[in-house]
């Protein structure tokens, strides 16, 4: 796309639909109630089931897989008995164990540009994929038969929804000023639309500037009742990922960790207490401390998901 074609786009989507720019030009999504449509060039291509429709799907207890450098010295085989969901590149880590997730989260636009292989593998895989949609943009631009496989759903943030007005901050904190499914720190209503906890797939999660964030939100809308988080690092160990092959490029954990990380798990901390699930940190030396999630061993997690599995 030329310069001034893509200014020309810009114009065209305006100020509320900013949060689709960075999706193909050729690309678009009808929206159903539970399902939409892919449009790819014109023509419709796959039909991809919202995130929402596996709400309560899942019980019992579940294990987060980060992409952390901590997650290097982890033997992934020891969950083969439990539910898994890996976040991002995470699934190279269970190929190497001859593993398969029983679900994939990958909203980072780096990784459906710069780790093309963990997204196929997430698909192959057989796990329910959760994909943003600049992600579907992106396969529909790489290999949009991918799209055929029936295990991939579309999962959204609060705020940026696709062909949905991106909705306004005082709206937004409107809107959750009595809602029980949506939690907020006051102290920070500039960024409401980022920062928070969802409860409700169907109203979106908040991104908070990690997968992880949105992880911790899905595992009890799924219906979760115990989410062990491995590799969970958020730069306490060091920018790297645990494969560090240099073709992403490591965030900058400790520039988002304030306020946005921090406040985002504090508000997960309060969802966690009112509904009552459980979410604990297996990253020892991760940046999030242990007053926010309890941070426990990999013995003492799978301890505690085996007496939960006895109930």
């Amino acid at each position: 796309m030329n310069k001034l074609t893509s200014i020309f786009r810009r114009l065209r989507l305006g100020e509320k639909f900013k949060h689709q720019y960075s999706c193909h030009p050729d690309f678009d999504i009808k929206r159903g109630t539970d399902r939409c449509t892919i449009i790819w060039k014109g023509k419709a291509i796959a039909d991809i089931a919202f995130a929402h429709t596996l709400r309560h799907q899942y019980t019992g207890t579940c294990f987060t897989v980060a992409t952390g450098p901590s997650l290097a010295e982890v033997n992934l085989k020891q969950l083969a008995a439990f539910e898994t969901i890996s976040l991002n590149c995470a699934i190279k880590k269970f190929k190497d164990a001859d593993l398969n997730p029983t679900h994939c989260i990958i909203v980072d636009r780096r990784v459906f540009e710069n780790q093309w292989a963990c997204v196929r593998d997430s698909i192959l895989s057989g796990a329910n994929c959760f994909f943003s949609y600049v992600g579907l943009s992106r396969i529909c631009e790489r290999e949009p038969e991918l799209l055929q496989h029936g295990n991939i759903f579309l999962i959204e943030s609060i705020s940026r929804k696709f062909g949905v007005p991106r909705i306004s901050k005082t709206d937004l904190l409107k809107e959750a000023a009595n809602d029980a499914e949506i939690f907020l720190d006051a102290k920070f209503p500039e960024l409401c639309r980022a920062v928070g906890y969802s409860t409700n797939l169907k109203k979106g999660l908040f991104s908070g500037k990690t997968v992880a964030t949105w992880a911790t939100q899905l595992a009890p809308a799924l219906g979760y009742q115990q989410n062990f988080i491995i590799g969970m690092d958020l730069g306490g160990t060091g920018k790297k990922h645990f494969y560090a092959d240099g073709n992403h490029a490591p965030p900058d954990f400790m520039r988002d960790y304030e306020p946005y990380i921090r406040v985002c798990f504090e508000q997960a901390k309060r969802a966690s207490l009112a509904i009552g699930f459980e979410v604990y940190n297996l990253s020892k030396d991760s940046t999030l401390p242990h007053e926010i999630i309890p941070k426990i061993t990999i013995e003492q997690a799978l301890d505690l998901a085996k007496v939960h599995h006895q109930k």
